[in-house]
């Protein structure tokens, strides 16, 4: 469906509308979201279930965006790498789960059709993500429920590495919220976000997600023209991390600057930081003794054991650790070639990402800001998942259909002529205009 440019107030550009809302694949996505951030009701399958029959009896044909191609081309190469596999029963669950999350990712792509749903999805996810993790993360550090002084939630978001990392995702969204809101209430609740989110990450003691805060302010401020707001925003949330954040999540980011080499992870750096260098290095030979199947979907933990039992220097390592680096769980198990197909995702996301951020740099430079925050959170999310592994989760692939659909719906508004004009590196410049103030 066309989309429209959103109303201008305040002199701020809205999303793109148009196009029903409540549908019953819609209802079925966002009740899915629901129950896997909130665990109140069994079932998650049958919602999911309906999210997908109900998005595949919709007018039209079923959407097949290149993320979701290149992760069905991975899934297929986990396939027929485990055949080979040491531990097939072990290649065959994780395939079987991988499917799963290949269908939600399906179904995300399909369920949401028009550009309100687009628009009224984001709200209810920020919603859903600020009633449950969020308030729950908040509530454990009012009542100093920590361990060793890091914090985080239930369920998935238990792990204090995955809650940071997966905040990263949401805090994307919630600064296009802040970005395009045109309803008060909907801008002040993204404000509110934007200052929470960052506090919460920095509660959780990783490492990886002071980084990620680092690397997405700075995304953000090197390619945005209100930079003045930007760094008043800024300097609110970063005045409201430094007041609230216990000394042990300093203590923790201060460990950052010991790691610098071999010697010194052998003698200074925490026992997380050792045990976490060594499991990396036998994630390496897995892929060195097997560069183009890998050792098996799903099976680095059990090999990481067998390879630690067989040197000395990993003796610390000697247990079923997963390789706490997404990238090198990949290539660990799926080989080079699973690995290129994994990176498939990533780069075919960006290139969409890229492609509506440059048609209205000079013209919606709103829109062209929302699309740099989709960008940096999921850049930030990256860096995260470089020190663990998150890619067997639906919340990323979610996200990706969510920032996939959004760019889109950007482009849409383009005319045939503009759009044949964006694909060959033309003139930009777009006929139709957001509306005036």
């Amino acid at each position: 469906m066309p989309a429209a440019p959103g109303p201008r107030q305040g002199g701020r550009v809205g999303l793109p509308s148009g196009g029903r809302i409540l549908t019953p694949s819609f209802i079925a996505l966002v009740g899915y979201c629901w129950l896997i951030h909130s665990y109140k009701l069994p079932g998650v399958g049958l919602w999911i279930g309906a999210a997908l029959i109900t998005a595949l009896l919709q007018p039209g044909r079923p959407r097949f965006p290149a993320p979701l191609l290149w992760f069905g081309a991975w899934i297929l190469w986990g396939f027929v790498g485990g055949l080979g596999s040491e531990y097939p029963p072990v290649v065959s669950k994780h395939l079987n789960d991988f499917v799963k999350v290949w269908l939600v990712f399906f179904a995300a792509c399909n369920a949401l059709r028009t550009p309100n749903q687009v628009r009224a999805f984001i709200i209810c996810y920020l919603a859903i993500f600020a009633l449950y993790p969020l308030r729950g993360i908040l509530m454990n550090v009012a009542g100093g429920y920590s361990h060793n002084g890091r914090y985080a939630w239930n369920f998935i978001f238990s792990n204090p590495n995955d809650f940071a990392t997966l905040t990263f995702l949401v805090f994307g969204l919630n600064m296009v919220a802040f970005q395009s809101a045109t309803v008060a209430w909907q801008r002040w609740a993204a404000m509110i976000g934007a200052i929470f989110m960052p506090v919460a990450i920095l509660f959780t003691g990783s490492r990886a997600g002071f980084l990620g805060l680092v690397l997405f302010g700075i995304l953000v401020l090197l390619r945005s023209k209100q930079k003045a707001k930007m760094i008043s925003l800024g300097f609110v949330a970063a005045c409201a991390v430094a007041l609230a954040a216990p000394p042990e999540a300093w203590n923790r980011i201060r460990s950052l600057t010991k790691v610098k080499n071999t010697e010194v992870l052998q003698t200074e750096a925490d026992e997380s930081a050792r045990q976490r260098y060594m499991i990396w290095q036998i994630a390496w030979k897995m892929w060195e003794d097997h560069p183009v199947f890998g050792v098996g979907l799903g099976a680095a933990p059990h090999a990481n054991l067998a390879y630690a039992l067989n040197r000395d220097e990993w003796a610390l390592a000697r247990r079923r650790w997963n390789t706490h680096n997404t990238f090198l769980n990949v290539l660990a198990e799926t080989g080079l070639p699973g690995f290129i197909f994994f990176a498939g995702i990533f780069v075919s996301t960006f290139r969409q990402l890229a492609k509506a951020r440059k048609a209205f740099e000079n013209t919606v430079p709103e829109w062209s800001t929302d699309i740099r925050y989709l960008e940096a959170g999921l850049l930030a999310f990256m860096l995260g998942a470089f020190f663990g592994v998150i890619h067997g989760i639906p919340y990323l692939y979610i996200y990706l259909a969510v920032a996939w659909l959004l760019a889109g719906t950007f482009l849409n508004t383009l005319t045939p002529a503009q759009s044949v004009a964006t694909r060959a590196g033309g003139s930009r410049r777009p006929i139709r205009q957001p509306i005036a103030p």
